[in-house]
C-alpha cells in the first residue's frame, strides 16, 4: 500500500485528478471544490487555468457550437495535459454522473482506460452500475472505491 505523502507543513501531498463530464459544469466544480478543500490546490487537477482553456471546447461540444479545426486541435492538447497529470496523481475521481444519472463521457471513458492502464486508483462519485464500466474494473481487477464527503482517499494501487 502506497501511502499518503505529506510536505513540510504536515498537509497532504496525495495527488488527485478530477474526470467527467463538463455537461454538467455545475457538479463537476462542486466535487472539484470539495476536493481541493481536502487536499489542496496544487494536489487536484484541473486547476481554474486549464478549465478557462477549455471553454470554446464546452462551448462547443455541450452547447452544440460549431466544432471547428481550432476547438479540435485545442481539445487534443488539453487531453494531453489530463493524460500528463493522470501520469503523476495516485488516484483518479471519476465523476460518472450528469444531472442525477449515471453517465460516461467519451472523454471520460477515454481518461477511465487510461488512468486504469497507468495502474492508477480510481474512486466513483456514484456506484457504477453501467455493464460497460463494471467489466472494466473487474478486467483489471480494481475494486470500486465511492468518494464519499468527509472519508480521506489514499493511494493504495489497485489489486492485481
Amino acid at each position: 500500500m502506497v501511502s499518503e505523502r505529506y510536505d513540510s507543513t504536515g498537509a497532504s501531498s496525495l495527488r488527485i485528478v478530477l474526470c467527467g463530464s463538463y455537461g454538467d459544469l455545475q457538479s463537476f466544480r462542486r466535487i472539484l471544490k470539495q476536493l481541493v478543500r481536502e487536499y489542496g490546490q496544487e494536489n487536484v487537477f484541473p486547476n481554474d487555468e486549464h478549465l478557462k482553456r477549455s471553454s470554446p471546447c464546452i462551448e462547443a461540444h455541450h452547447r452544440h457550437a460549431i466544432e471547428t479545426s481550432e476547438t479540435i486541435a485545442l481539445r487534443s492538447e488539453l487531453m494531453k495535459t489530463y493524460f500528463d497529470h493522470i501520469d503523476n496523481a495516485e488516484v483518479v475521481v471519476i465523476m460518472n454522473e450528469k444531472k442525477g444519472t449515471e453517465y460516461y463521457g467519451i472523454g471520460t471513458t477515454i481518461e477511465l482506460g487510461y488512468a486504469l492502464a497507468r495502474n492508477k486508483r480510481i474512486a466513483f462519485t456514484r456506484r457504477p452500475s453501467n455493464s460497460n464500466i463494471l467489466s472494466l474494473m473487474l478486467s483489471h481487477k480494481t475494486s470500486i472505491v465511492l468518494l464519499e464527503q468527509g472519508k480521506k482517499l489514499y493511494a493504495s494501487p489497485p489489486s492485481r
